[in-house]
């Protein structure tokens, strides 16, 4: 009796332990994929002041929360070498729901900012 009483708190101590990184989730997050050779010193994105940090190529940084996202926004990006901004063709009016996402981000060789949105 023991035994059975043993396993079924370990299953609800599990069970209730257990949470995902977007349980908790009030706003949409967005985080940015370097896929490029360059560090990336700073990340603003224009519309909210927020800024990334020091993400490493081929890296990610954390999520920021934003109280208004969009699939693209602008941003700029500064590196060791060079500063990049990047300014959406089409602007998106439909707001992101709650959730997590990435901003995948490469620089073409000629310099060029390529945006791939994700949803995490």
């Amino acid at each position: 009796m023991k035994k059975i009483v043993l396993a079924l708190c370990l299953v609800t101590i599990l069970v209730f332990a257990c949470t995902d990184r977007d349980d908790e989730l009030t706003l949409a997050s967005i985080r940015i994929f370097n896929n490029s050779n360059l560090n990336f010193n700073l990340v603003e994105v224009i519309a909210d002041s927020l800024f990334y940090e020091n993400v490493p190529a081929d890296g990610f940084s954390e999520y920021l929360s934003y109280d208004e996202a969009f699939e693209a926004m602008p941003f700029s990006i500064s590196t060791d070498s060079a500063d990049f901004n990047f300014t959406p063709d089409e602007l998106e009016l439909d707001l992101l729901p709650i959730g997590l996402y990435t901003y995948e981000i490469t620089i073409s060789d000629e310099g060029e900012i390529v945006l791939n949105f994700k949803i995490d």
